[in-house]
């Protein structure tokens, strides 16, 4: 009982620290409920250990999934950058991190603007696609950088997915985060 009310009050502090990953029901299937508490208690342990020592953590966004951590955002230096990865790092439960932050520039609401087009296009191309299960995706862009996370059902799959991201245009690069079901990853 007390392991039910630590995770609930983790998972109710997360919306204190930060927005949680909007998670469609087919992730959270995939990871089961347990999976997906789980990364939500990593955000919060990666919350409290970024905003204890890096001075301006607001800028850096956390994408959580079964343990694999993307940060992207824009950064002062690349001080901050080193710091901030050397954090996350060290919070247990961090399997991977995947670093997408920008050093600080002239990024501006029409590049923020074009990220969200890019997402969103992509996510309509996966529902459009009855051969793909859309619901098992996670899209974040920064950057024109499109990253997928989720769970293929085959090869066929997850190369298909990939392949729509290439498609949209403007796109500068996509990271492939997807697993294959019965495939071991590589780490």
């Amino acid at each position: 009982m007390l392991k039910k009310c630590v995770m609930c009050l983790s998972l109710a502090l997360v919306s204190c620290t930060s927005a949680p990953e909007p998670t469609p029901v087919g992730m959270v299937q995939e990871r089961g409920f347990t999976g997906f508490a789980s990364d939500q208690v990593l955000r919060v342990k990666l919350n409290f250990a970024l905003t204890s020592e890096v001075w301006d953590f607001s800028a850096i966004e956390l994408t959580i999934y079964k343990g694999r951590v993307l940060m992207t955002g824009i950064v002062p230096s690349e001080q901050t950058r080193a710091e901030a990865i050397r954090i996350a790092k060290g919070v247990s439960g961090v399997k991977d991190i995947i670093d997408g932050m920008n050093i600080q520039g002239g990024d501006g609401l029409s590049e923020y603007t074009r990220d969200a087009w890019m997402t969103a296009k992509l996510k309509a191309n996966l529902y459009a696609d009855y051969e793909i299960d859309a619901p098992a995706y996670l899209v974040r862009t920064f950057d024109k950088v499109i990253y997928v996370f989720g769970t293929a059902e085959t090869k066929e799959e997850s190369k298909r997915v990939i392949e729509l991201a290439y498609d949209i245009t403007g796109v500068r690069k996509v990271v492939n985060l997807i697993e294959v079901k019965g495939v071991p990853q590589k780490r």
